[in-house]
């Protein structure tokens, strides 16, 4: 009898509510440039979706995951790489002169901006961020990588086009931790500044 009741007296995992990621944010200038574009992208397609907010505009780079809780193990030897990282890195130009609609799914259309030349200092940085991890943490991120800062999420998809270049200098980055689903401010959780 005690085998049948842990069979229907089981509990279901917890739900991820947390999201931790390295990202790189726009200065005020790249912010204003963002936004400039995003509304005329916006209205040159008839796109009625939102705006990102501006304090949750970035590029994304190493995703450490989601998670029930925060993982503070995690958290700090991904502390650790970042550190180096920071260490051997020099602000670098981060450039983006193409919008397009990524599409990830039936309901999920990001408008972003994505770049060619611009994007490469973001790339080798990526790179080096995801080696360290693998290292200090055991965390395998993407081998594909492609730098892109979101505008806004809506059902219109849109084709590559060129841009007016949004560009800003990247001298830190930063380790964000999203409330999944709950649309609240994302939450900084360290800096490294270079």
């Amino acid at each position: 009898m005690s085998q049948q009741a842990s069979l229907f007296d089981f509990e279901p995992p917890p739900k991820n509510t947390d999201r931790l990621f390295f990202a790189v944010m726009p200065d005020q200038n790249a912010i204003a440039s963002i936004r400039a574009v995003a509304a005329e992208l916006k209205a040159q397609h008839g796109m009625t979706g939102r705006l990102i907010d501006e304090a949750k505009l970035h590029a994304t780079l190493c995703v450490l995951g989601d998670f029930p809780g925060m993982p503070d193990a995690l958290i700090k030897s991904a502390s650790k790489a970042a550190a180096l990282v920071a260490d051997s890195t020099l602000p670098f130009k981060a450039g983006f002169d193409t919008a397009q609609t990524f599409i990830t799914g039936p309901r999920h259309r990001p408008l972003v901006l994505t770049g060619s030349e611009g994007i490469v200092g973001l790339t080798g940085f990526y790179k080096n961020l995801s080696g360290a991890l693998l290292k200090t943490s055991g965390l395998r991120n993407q081998t594909s990588y492609t730098p892109h800062v979101t505008m806004l999420y809506d059902d219109i998809a849109a084709a590559p086009q060129s841009v007016a270049p949004v560009e800003w200098t990247v001298r830190e980055f930063v380790l964000l931790h999203s409330h999944i689903g709950q649309g609240r401010p994302y939450n900084i959780l360290a800096r490294w500044a270079f």
